[in-house]
């Protein structure tokens, strides 16, 4: 049975309710016992994203069963090897480069409109998420939140999308759903933007590996720029900083052409 338009939109929308749902469920039991201040925001944040990945792989898995990815009545390791049969690690690899890259080179450009003076939420964000703790920064910002989100933007929303509306519409509806759901204005630019990278990246390898890899990738750029003096060099000096970031877009371009030319079948 063909489903409308409308419930077809819903069937998207309602998966990212739950996970907002599991998500402010979550905080309010941790509200017992670890109240929330400037201190415990990112550890909540990471707990709660542990919370959700049972959820949201309770969506993604029988999603890529209906595809013919994998089959169905299957012990949790062996549904794990056969999601992972169709990952090229050179691929992932590439991937990873290019987030990175593309990350540094993309902050630089939204740097020079200085959005982030004009968005008081993300100085908000900022506060929370960069607290000076760089292994539970590292934790949290470049391991377990790329992994959650892009199963839920990536390997649920994408996917939904292509199966409704076609790759075109799936690439660009992420996208905007991913910028959106940040709910401030430079990380709904930032976001949206990548997004797009990010979801060609599944189109490109039929996975969500690749994807994990460049978010894990390019969060770790903004934690190592936030906490570490790795890019002072970069930030204090114009031709530097310059130099830097169209050899950043360089590299994301001679690696986006790599990865188009490795075989995925």
């Amino acid at each position: 049975m063909k489903l409308s338009k409308s419930m077809r939109i819903w069937n998207v929308i309602y998966p990212v309710a739950i996970y907002f749902v599991v998500t402010a469920v979550t905080l309010f039991m941790l509200d017992f016992i670890l109240p929330a201040d400037l201190n415990s925001k990112l550890l909540r944040q990471l707990i709660t994203s542990f919370v959700s990945i049972p959820f949201l792989y309770s969506f993604y898995y029988p999603d890529q069963m209906m595809r013919g990815t994998v089959e169905g009545n299957l012990p949790f390791w062996k549904q794990c090897k056969m999601l992972c049969a169709g990952i090229r690690i050179k691929q992932v690899v590439w991937m990873f480069v290019i987030g990175g890259c593309f990350a540094v080179a993309w902050n630089n450009l939204l740097g020079m409109v200085k959005l982030a003076e004009h968005s008081a939420s993300y100085q908000q964000v900022e506060q929370t998420f960069y607290t000076g703790r760089l292994p539970l920064e590292i934790l949290a910002l470049c391991i377990v939140i790329p992994f959650v989100e892009e199963l839920l933007y990536r390997g649920i929303v994408y996917g939904r999308i292509k199966d409704s509306f076609g790759v075109k519409a799936a690439v660009i509806g992420s996208a905007v759903i991913f910028g959106a759901v940040h709910m401030n204005l430079v990380q709904f630019v930032y976001a949206a933007v990548f997004g797009l990278l990010l979801a060609w990246f599944v189109e490109r390898s039929g996975n969500i590996a690749g994807a994990v890899a460049a978010h894990m990738a390019a969060n770790l750029t903004s934690v190592l720029r936030a906490e570490t003096n790795v890019f002072a060099g970069m930030d204090n000096h114009m031709v530097i900083w310059i130099v830097v970031t169209v050899l950043m877009l360089f590299i994301t371009g001679i690696g986006v052409w790599k990865v188009n030319t490795i075989n995925v079948k």
